[in-house]
């Protein structure tokens, strides 16, 4: 019993709190400050938005307060529709992009998630960023309120279909460092839509739906 007990107990101590990030209801209010007068790469532009009327879409928000701003989906018939309206995008894989240019923010909403091999997206951002220049991603959250609620009650959790993976902060932050990035911001994301998960991320931040992570090329460079 005594055995088991300082098992239980040595456990505890390595136990750590969540991060005290801040929590924000919006996915691109941050990522819309950041991209203000700077040459800005929007990869996934067209995103869940597929159909939406162009100026209500957030890469139209970002692309209004950017110096330029390129658009980059695999989705031609949606590509097509921005070059219509005059924006500048292109139909290009986010694992192998050759653009011939570098940008000072990339942005990368709810793309990674999506991808079969996410360190080749990191490569291709690395040599598509300034040296100063920041990566920003947006990632469902893999310990969500909605994931631990409905796994606590024994009911299967929705995954999209075309999803490849779920990242939480340690597991993003592993990934980032090893392709030479360094956070440098960190948010918790959730519209909270419902006054009961309101009430609930005020106490547990780390249940919100979304994981934001801006981050910049660290200068040792890529890990070993």
């Amino acid at each position: 019993m005594s055995a088991v007990l300082a098992t239980l107990l040595g456990k505890a101590v390595a136990w750590r709190q969540e991060p005290a990030l801040p929590l924000s209801r919006g996915k691109f209010d941050r990522i819309v400050e950041l991209a203000r007068d700077k040459d800005v790469l929007d990869i996934g532009c067209v995103g869940g938005e597929i159909g939406a009327e162009l100026s209500e879409t957030s890469h139209a928000r970002i692309a209004a307060v950017a110096r330029s701003c390129v658009g980059v989906d695999i989705v031609s018939s949606e590509v097509s529709r921005w070059q219509a309206a005059g924006y500048e995008a292109v139909v290009a894989n986010a694992e192998d992009l050759h653009l011939g240019r570098t940008f000072d923010v990339i942005v990368a909403a709810d793309v990674i998630e999506h991808l079969a091999n996410p360190g080749r997206f990191l490569e291709a951002a690395r040599a598509h960023l300034r040296p100063d220049g920041l990566l920003c991603i947006v990632t469902p959250n893999a310990l969500s309120l909605n994931n631990a609620l409905k796994s606590l009650a024994g009911y299967r959790v929705a995954v999209n279909p075309e999803h490849t993976c779920w990242y939480d902060l340690a597991t993003l932050r592993q990934l980032l460092g090893r392709f030479g990035f360094e956070p440098v911001e960190e948010h918790w994301q959730d519209y909270q839509r419902h006054p009961l998960t309101g009430l609930l991320l005020r106490f547990r931040r780390g249940l919100a739906a979304h994981i934001i992570v801006i981050a910049g090329m660290r200068r040792g460079g890529i890990r070993p």
